[in-house]
């Protein structure tokens, strides 16, 4: 069985006007969440093999802070193509990677998340806010990842993490 692990990353700070999207890192509060979410991975003994992450500030950032505990650390990929992407190319990407894979996790950006969430599983929510950290499960292939069929096994949020 496969888990696909989708993470929006964690609130980014706006203190700095000059800066552009792509170079935003994150607000003491996304810090904070994240701290959070790694303390939850780590306690309930998830694990990644591979993780695909936009490269952007804010998600570098994210991905650092949740794999700080984690030895070995998983392989890791930056994709460009993840900046902003929509769902069906974040579902076309998931597509592509090989069976030997089995917890795959996917730091990125909203919409697209969000969306290809609900698509997957057919579940319908309301958000899906930053450092939100979903579990999809009960399938065999990665090329089996089509719009309908998955489980959505959880949605974390930072707000049900400060109250864990």
């Amino acid at each position: 069985m496969k888990n696909l692990f989708l993470l929006r990353h964690a609130k980014s700070s706006w203190d700095d006007a000059a800066l552009g999207d792509f170079d935003r890192p994150l607000s003491k509060r996304g810090i904070s969440n994240v701290i959070q979410l790694s303390e939850y991975i780590h306690k309930h003994s998830i694990s990644f093999d591979l993780v695909l992450s936009s490269p952007s500030e804010r998600t570098q950032s994210t991905l650092d802070l949740v794999l700080s505990s984690f030895d070995p650390i998983p392989i890791v990929a930056l994709k460009e193509s993840i900046y902003h992407a929509s769902a069906a190319s974040l579902s076309k990407l998931i597509q592509e990677q090989d069976d030997e894979i089995n917890n795959l996790l996917v730091i990125g950006h909203n919409p697209g998340l969000h969306i290809l969430t609900e698509l997957l599983t057919n579940e319908s929510i309301s958000k899906f806010p930053t450092c939100a950290f979903a579990k999809i499960t009960y399938f065999n292939h990665w090329k089996d990842v089509d719009a309908g069929i998955l489980t959505l096994e959880s949605v974390i949020t930072p707000k049900e993490l400060n109250h864990d």
